[in-house]
């Protein structure tokens, strides 16, 4: 008989003081297919705040309309998550604006490490880059605070442009870490990397092969030989 498979033990978690938004105020603006995408990046936010080692307080607000039809229709088991909240208000109307801060690619100002004491906002939006500085214009209007990852001091990419559900796990990531290098490395996918780091694997992989070719003696290399005759 083969034993069933041992589960892994859920890993302890710290609690941090640390208030997480995600703005679901863009409903009107994205198509339904975006819809689905954005209840799947809300889903992987919840799915990484339960299993990081240091969860933050998680909020969903203005929270309705099309988003709130999906999860009542499609994830039904939302109503089962724990540590989150689904608020129909806006951040606005929940928190003090002097503890907001609305991180965004477009801001001008670049966090060194969060404030465990702030709210930081995360705009819930998917939109293929239709609406420029779309969450930065918001929060100037709303007399927010605006801050960007330090993305660009720690890696260099190809687009500063990474979905929402991203930027929540890196935040729970520096959590974790304190470390932004390495929660940038853990989260953003190998291919988003800059066409630098792209050519220096490619030259390698060829200076790779071009040792390999240099082990073959001459009278090989250049008498017409079959690649199967090779290999045998």
């Amino acid at each position: 008989l083969i034993p069933p498979p041992i589960k892994k033990p859920k890993p302890s978690q710290i609690t941090s003081n640390m208030r997480v938004v995600i703005d679901l105020s863009f409903d009107s603006m994205m198509t339904d297919t975006e819809i689905t995408s954005v209840s799947s990046q809300l889903t992987r936010c919840y799915s990484a705040n339960r299993s990081t080692s240091h969860a933050v307080n998680l909020f969903f607000t203005s929270y309705g309309q099309r988003i709130q039809n999906r999860f009542d229709t499609k994830i039904q088991s939302h109503i089962n998550w724990k540590d989150v909240v689904f608020d129909t208000k806006s951040y606005l109307e929940r928190f003090d604006k002097d503890d907001l801060v609305y991180l965004t690619a477009d801001a001008t100002d670049v966090i060194d490490e969060l404030d465990e004491n702030k709210v930081y906002i995360i705009g819930g939006i998917v939109d293929k880059n239709r609406h420029k500085n779309l969450c930065y214009d918001k929060a100037k209007k709303e007399n927010i605070a605006t801050a960007q990852l330090p993305i660009e001091k720690c890696i260099k990419m190809t687009t500063r442009k990474y979905n929402f559900a991203s930027v929540f796990e890196i935040l729970v990531r520096w959590l974790e870490y304190k470390d932004w290098q390495k929660a940038f490395l853990d989260v953003i996918p190998q291919r988003k990397f800059n066409e630098e780091g792209k050519k220096k694997r490619r030259i390698k992989q060829n200076v790779g092969a071009t040792d390999l070719k240099s082990d073959i003696p001459d009278t090989v290399q250049n008498s017409p030989v079959k690649e199967d005759e090779l290999s045998e």
